[in-house]
This record gives structure tokens, sequence and C-alpha cells, in this order.
């Protein structure tokens, strides 16, 4: 009898294990990513492969930079898995390239603290750029003449901006000065107390002080409203001869997870 009934509850605790079958295993990832492009983007990739890694530890990544430019070349060359980009691809650069959109970027105008104009309209900061406009006593500041500071050809958030603001002309302001970083175009602001510049939204601090544009100071509602007008996009790319590894990663930058980087990191999420 305990032999019949020691088999009856082993049946018994059979069935009830084949009712719940066993969750399959998290995906276990490993290999090497490498990346390209938009220097702007390249802090952000940084923070999200830091959480990325945190998942998937046997996955390596090469985060470098070069600009924008340089990032659409190197998915066209196939000599990266992911390129970053801070601004929309034109036509012609976005032959077999995928845009994987990651968060938005608002372009913020920035001068000296002590500067006190705190608002322009399109049209001034369009004239300062272009040369038209060449002492703050005509915007309402101090008689002196402005330093206009650029970021170099390659910068996606050059091509932004001058797309944005300039109307795709290029800047011809008698006092120009390029940069070739975010951290450049602060510091260089930051030094000269008749500076202006401009700078994606995540890389702001407090050297340096945010203008309106038409009344409208940058920030994230004010580019989600489209009230403010200087945004852009962040861009993942990817080409034929990324690995499919690359796309894993696009996938966690687009998660929840992701995401909450993009924010902690002051971008605006896409999702």
């Amino acid at each position: 009898m305990w032999r019949n009934l020691l088999g009856l509850v082993l049946g018994l605790l059979l069935l009830v294990g084949c009712g719940r079958p066993t969750p399959p295993p998290a995906e276990v990832l490993q290999g090497r990513l490498t990346f390209a492009g938009s220097t702007t983007v390249q802090p952000l990739a940084d923070k999200l492969g830091q959480a990325f890694r945190a998942q998937h530890p046997a996955v390596t990544l090469d985060i470098a930079a070069g600009g924008t430019v340089v990032g659409i070349q190197a998915i066209h060359d196939g000599t990266v898995d992911i390129g970053m980009a801070s601004r929309a691809l034109k036509d012609e650069e976005a032959t077999d390239i995928t845009q994987h959109q990651i968060a938005v970027d608002v372009i913020a105008v920035v001068v000296n603290p002590a500067n006190p104009v705190s608002n322009l309209s399109h049209q001034q900061l369009q004239d300062i750029y272009l040369g038209r406009i060449t002492n703050w006593r005509e915007v309402g500041g101090a008689d002196q003449p402005i330093t206009v500071v650029v970021r170099e050809v390659t910068s996606g958030t050059r091509g932004a901006f001058d797309e944005l603001v300039l109307e795709k002309k290029e800047p011809a302001a008698p006092h120009l000065l390029a940069a070739m970083t975010a951290g450049d175009v602060a510091a260089m602001v930051a030094r000269d107390l008749n500076a202006i510049g401009y700078l994606g939204f995540g890389n702001l601090s407090a050297e340096v002080k945010t203008v309106a544009i038409d009344g409208v100071s940058p920030a994230e509602s004010a580019a989600q409203d489209g009230s403010y007008r200087l945004v852009r996009p962040l861009l993942l790319l990817t080409g034929p001869l990324s690995q499919p590894l690359a796309m894993k990663f696009i996938d966690f930058a687009l998660s929840p997870a992701g995401q909450q980087v993009v924010a902690a990191e002051g971008w605006v999420p896409v999702r």
C-alpha cells in the first residue's frame, strides 16, 4: 500500500511539474561592437553602453567619435557596426543606412553669464552668425564686438544649427572661432564676456547662460510642444555590414531602461 501511495504522490508531482514549464534562460550575448560618429551622441552612447553591459557583460564596446560625417562614412565603408549622428541624414547620405532615433536634442544658444542679453529673435540670431549684426549694443547689450563661436564642419550640431538657423548658409561673422567639441564651446563662451555659441541640451553647464529665442527658453516641454524651434534628432545608424548584435544594442537604447538613461543624461526621450 505504501508503495502504491508513494507512486501516486510522485505521479502528482510530475504532473504539477509538467504544468509549469521552466522559463527560458536569459539570452546570453557576446561579441564586440564598434561605434564612430557624433561627439554629441558619444557620451550618451557610452552611458547606454554601461547599462547594456551591466546586463550583457560578455559584450565589449569600442565607442569612438569623430563627428557625424565620420560616422555616416564609417557605416558606408563597413568599418564600424554603429554610426552616431546628431542631425537627420541628407538623401544622398542615407542610401543603405537605417536611422534609429534614440533621443531628441534641443540646441541651446549660450552666452557668458555676465552678458545682460537674455533673449534674441530668430532673425537676430541668424544676423549675428551671418555677420549682419556685429556688436552687442544692436541687440540690447553692451557696446562690444560679438565673438561668434561655431562647431567644426564635421559636427552634427553645426550641421543642424546651419540648417535650422542659417538656412544652410555659411557663418560669416567677422570675429568667428571654431570649436572641436561641445565642451570647447562652453569653455570659450565662459572665458569671453562677448562670446555667443550653441550647445546640445545635454551639454549645458552652469558656466554658460542660455538665451531665449523669440521669447521661448530651451526646455524639454518647449521642444515637445513645438514652441522652441531649434531641435534635432539624435541617431544611431546601421548598415548592411553591421553585426546582428548591433540591433540588440539599439533595441536596448529604445527600451524603457534605455530611455531612462536618455532622460537621466539630459536629453528628450523618444518613447
